[in-house]
């Protein structure tokens, strides 16, 4: 059996999502064969997602954004004027060298959804939000009513959609006929690494993989310095040494050192949220201007009482004052929710095993 999974290339999120749902789809048939198309991130890829063919492609969806990490509107606008033309013509250059799938997956790649029903084969949608929803959340819209209509027809093409808890829910009422919904997407088997030994608190500062707050992030470094009561662990591509500072290596995956956190830092990325509900480790979320997945996000989680939001000025120049203050004030009951919460985690085998009853 093969499987041809289509991948945007913002940020790592879908990549980590696939992987999971890959080995879980490898545990119930080992002979399917994949094939991912991506581009920016292939490296990365190929790392996380052993034993897969990788076909180096941009697949059209794209964001710009400014060197504060906000939207570039005018960037954003200009790319998307001319999107409908370009995706026919992907569609076209993609049907002239196309091999033998059974099905494919779409993360969340449009066109992909096309490419199934011309080939009569199915197509499944994975997301936590759609780029029509995404885009046209935005104020002012950076797309014509015109192309939102053309990304929502590429999608009835669909053979289902999968979305996992806190998803928009303009996003569940406009699909609804084609959705089923599941729980957190999440990998089963993670390489806990332990860090004993450690007095402090100990907390995880995460960026987004496309480094959206690398900038922000590199700006405290020197507040971390002088927090003698907690010890961080960030990314190797912040400069700055301490000694209550860990250095992550790249090639490191974040959700290996969870479960080991007191808590987590970072931007409201779907995936670290779905990794620290999954491990249950208390998350402090950093806000991004303009932004509709994150506002959404937090609202979401600050709503189920299971993340509390730090502004992103308050991190970058004051986060010595405002972290032992949360941790006095509200970290302990946040903690409490994380330990008590009734979320289900196994988001990837359920979706495995439809997609499997579905194409066998």
């Amino acid at each position: 059996m093969n499987c041809k999974i289509y991948i945007t290339d913002e940020g790592f999120g879908p990549i980590v999502r696939q992987n999971a749902i890959i080995e879980e789809l490898r545990a119930i048939n080992p002979k399917i064969d994949f094939v991912l198309q991506l581009q920016t991130h292939q490296e990365q890829a190929s790392r996380i997602i052993r034993n897969v063919e990788i076909i180096a492609k941009h697949n059209l969806i794209k964001w710009h954004k400014k060197s504060n990490g906000s939207p570039d509107l005018e960037s954003i606008t200009s790319y998307y004027k001319d999107y409908e033309k370009r995706s026919i013509d992907y569609i076209k250059t993609e049907l002239n060298k196309f091999g033998k799938q059974d099905f494919l997956i779409s993360d969340f790649v449009y066109e992909a959804f096309e490419i199934g029903r011309l080939n009569k084969i199915p197509t499944f949608g994975i997301a936590h939000f759609t780029w029509d929803w995404f885009l046209g959340s935005m104020q002012p819209k950076p797309i014509e009513k015109k192309l939102e209509k053309y990304f929502v027809d590429l999608v009835e093409n669909s053979e289902r959609l999968y979305f996992p808890p806190f998803t928009p829910k303009g996003i569940l009422k406009k699909y609804k006929h084609k959705i089923k919904e599941v729980p957190l997407i999440v990998r089963e088997n993670v390489n806990h690494k332990a860090h004993f030994g450690i007095d402090q608190y100990k907390v995880l500062i995460i960026d987004s993989g496309a480094g959206v707050l690398h900038k922000t992030m590199q700006r405290s470094i020197e507040q971390l310095s002088k927090m003698k009561d907690f010890h961080f662990f960030v990314s190797n591509k912040i400069k700055g040494e301490a000694e209550n500072i860990t250095k992550i290596p790249e090639t490191d995956l974040f959700v290996d050192y969870i479960q080991d956190m007191d808590l987590v830092i970072g931007r409201a990325g779907f995936n670290t949220i779905s990794e620290c509900i999954a491990l249950r480790t208390p998350m402090l979320l950093l806000g991004e201007a303009m932004n509709p997945e994150m506002t959404e996000n937090i609202d979401n989680l600050k709503e189920s009482g299971l993340g509390a939001f730090i502004p992103l000025d308050k991190f970058s120049n004051d986060l010595a004052n405002f972290l032992p203050h949360f941790i006095d004030t509200g970290y302990e009951q946040l903690l409490k929710n994380m330990k008590e919460h009734s979320f289900e985690c196994n988001g990837a085998q359920v979706i495995a095993k439809d997609i499997l009853n579905i194409v066998a």
